[in-house]
């Protein structure tokens, strides 16, 4: 979601907007509000590959039929950086999601549990009294 910087609703937060108006600080700047639930290392890649800032927004949420004001986490940038990360982030999140969804990694620990196993019941056919050092529970 795309808003105007200088659009904040909160009333303790026009005081800050008012501030920086003042300054020009925020003229030509746009937010675009994080969905809740983003990765961080989707985020952390935003930030690093474009030109915007991570700022904490005040803002109102409705989640539960509730209206609630929070801060909301917002990348700020010009329009063009702004809509250029909405793009991007939605790509990342589609590439995150992939590589959850991936069985590489079910594969490799399941090779790699086989093989403990492995070795486990060569020990014991090697060495019976062995077992009776393994810790099989934890405190």
């Amino acid at each position: 979601m795309l808003m105007d910087s200088t659009n904040i609703e909160n009333d303790d937060a026009k005081e800050i907007r008012e501030d920086r108006e003042n300054r020009g600080d925020l003229e030509g700047l746009y937010d675009l509000a994080i969905p809740l639930s983003m990765p961080i290392t989707v985020i952390r890649e935003l930030v690093e590959k474009f030109d915007v800032e991570p700022v904490l927004r005040p803002g109102k949420m409705d989640m539960t039929g509730e209206v609630m004001d929070r801060e909301i986490l917002v990348l700020r940038g010009d329009l063009e950086t702004v809509k250029a990360v909405e793009k991007y982030m939605f790509e990342a999140l589609d590439r995150k999601i992939a590589e959850w969804n991936s069985t590489d990694k079910e594969e490799k620990y399941k090779k790699y549990y086989e093989e403990q196993s492995r070795l486990r019941l060569k020990e014991v056919k090697d060495n019976p009294d062995a077992v009776s050092n393994w810790e099989l529970t934890s405190d």
